[in-house]
């Protein structure tokens, strides 16, 4: 009897494990998460194409991204370009003047226009939220490469304001002042940037 409350307990464990481990190891569900954000991306749709029209002197929609944007300031700079490796961009260093509000009421949560704050413009952890990204680098005519909104991208003297739904910002995540699946408004004036390499 011993030995069967044993063998019986050794079992238990066992397969407590092997449950834990196959949890672990489950992969996760890719297109139920891609099906959360095409949902939520239509749904906020029309939402930002009200606001855009309602707070931007000139509105223009970037449909791939769902993105609209006014580009207040075009830069003049001729001596900055982005350096594209592979599918992707080499990552940016810019000084910028930012203001960032809420669509829901447009209060700022963030702002910094007196003095520019420095950012490396990537998509790795510490970098910025994924809209700063597409406004920042310039739209590409590869089908496989990553592109933004405007055909140079942001340059020295760029001042753009764009407001983006929330996948492409915080995501269902909230972050001090924004609520989770807040649209974001933003806009952004560069005073500096150059190539992280």
């Amino acid at each position: 009897m011993k030995n069967f409350k044993l063998l019986l307990l050794a079992l238990l464990a066992v397969v407590g494990i092997s449950s834990c481990m196959k949890n672990e190891y489950e992969q996760p569900d890719y297109e139920g998460e891609q099906r959360r954000i095409d949902s939520t991306l239509k749904a906020q749709e029309s939402i930002l194409r009200e606001y855009a029209h309602t707070h931007f002197e000139n509105p223009v929609e970037d449909t791939t991204w769902g993105i609209w944007y006014d580009m207040i300031e075009e830069s003049t700079d001729t001596t900055f370009e982005y350096v594209s490796y592979q599918n992707s961009w080499i990552p940016v260093i810019a000084n910028v003047k930012y203001t960032g509000r809420l669509v829901e009421d447009g209060e700022i949560f963030e702002e910094k226009v007196d003095t520019p704050t420095q950012f490396v413009i990537n998509g790795t952890t510490g970098g910025v939220i994924y809209a700063w990204l597409v406004a920042f680098y310039p739209q590409s005519s590869s089908a496989n490469s990553f592109s933004g909104l405007t055909p140079e991208g942001l340059k020295p003297g760029s001042k753009i304001r764009f407001v983006a739904p929330s996948p492409y910002c915080y995501d269902n995540q909230s972050n001090e002042k924004i609520p989770a699946n807040s649209p974001l408004d933003f806009t952004i004036e560069v005073t500096e940037i150059r190539n992280s390499n």
